[in-house]
């Protein structure tokens, strides 16, 4: 397994030389809010969307190579920590990848503890959380207008009575936007498509869109796509 972490603003990236020591956390859960209906009690009610995830685990920055690196340290311990606590002073979210349980996502670091241990003066010990990154976007917009009540809008497209044909070709409208082997937001990340990309339908599954990607195709959600 490897763990990285990418600035995708500086095109540099940040292996951990170290893999996670005990474990690593990656929660998935879905939303649901809670009521009480009289005469029958509490149920769950399934809501659309999903909860941003918290990934973590612990490991070391090491001075030199031992049998238990990844690979050898381009950096000292120092130099690791101090890129990291970069990223959380500058508010920077940086794509996390985690080879062997398909993780390839932007997150935000939102805790990262750095630790000397006794004995062990010249390695660092660390544990880090990341939180799933979602892009919020707030356009300004002419307030003199009497028919529009309120502040934020949604940077979507709107496909909801859109149909798509094999053929039709898209250009992604999202920063980022995750391709998946299923169409929803449950099934696995299979790649990344950017900005400005395009891609060809094969097949439209409601709001989703099997498309012509790699050797095995791919779903996208037609929210961050349009028509070319």
């Amino acid at each position: 397994m490897d763990v990285y972490l990418k600035d995708e603003s500086k095109n540099y990236t940040l292996q951990f030389p170290v893999n996670p020591l005990d474990k690593l956390s990656n929660p998935k859960e879905k939303k649901y809010i809670t009521a009480d209906i009289i005469d029958f009690g509490e149920v769950d009610i399934y809501q659309k969307g999903s909860k941003i995830r918290e990934i973590s685990f612990n490991s070391l920055f090491p001075k030199e190579y031992d049998s238990y690196c990844r690979y050898v340290p381009n950096m000292m311990p120092i130099d690791y920590v101090n890129t990291i606590q970069f990223w959380i002073d500058a508010d920077v979210p940086v794509r996390l990848i985690i080879t062997d349980l398909n993780i390839n996502e932007l997150v935000n670091i939102s805790k990262f503890e750095p630790e000397v241990r006794g004995g062990e003066v010249d390695d660092i010990y660390f544990s880090i959380t990341f939180r799933t990154y979602r892009e919020l976007k707030i356009e300004t917009v002419n307030n003199s207008s009497s028919s529009y009540s309120g502040g934020l809008q949604d940077n979507r497209s709107d496909n909801s009575s859109s149909q798509y044909v094999d053929g039709d070709v898209v250009k992604v409208t999202a920063s980022a936007l995750n391709v998946r082997d299923g169409p929803g937001t449950d099934n696995n990340i299979i790649g990344i498509v950017y900005n400005g990309e395009q891609l060809t339908i094969f097949r439209q599954y409601g709001n989703w869109a099997d498309t012509y990607f790699g050797d095995c195709g791919g779903y996208v959600c037609l929210d961050y796509v349009t028509k070319v």
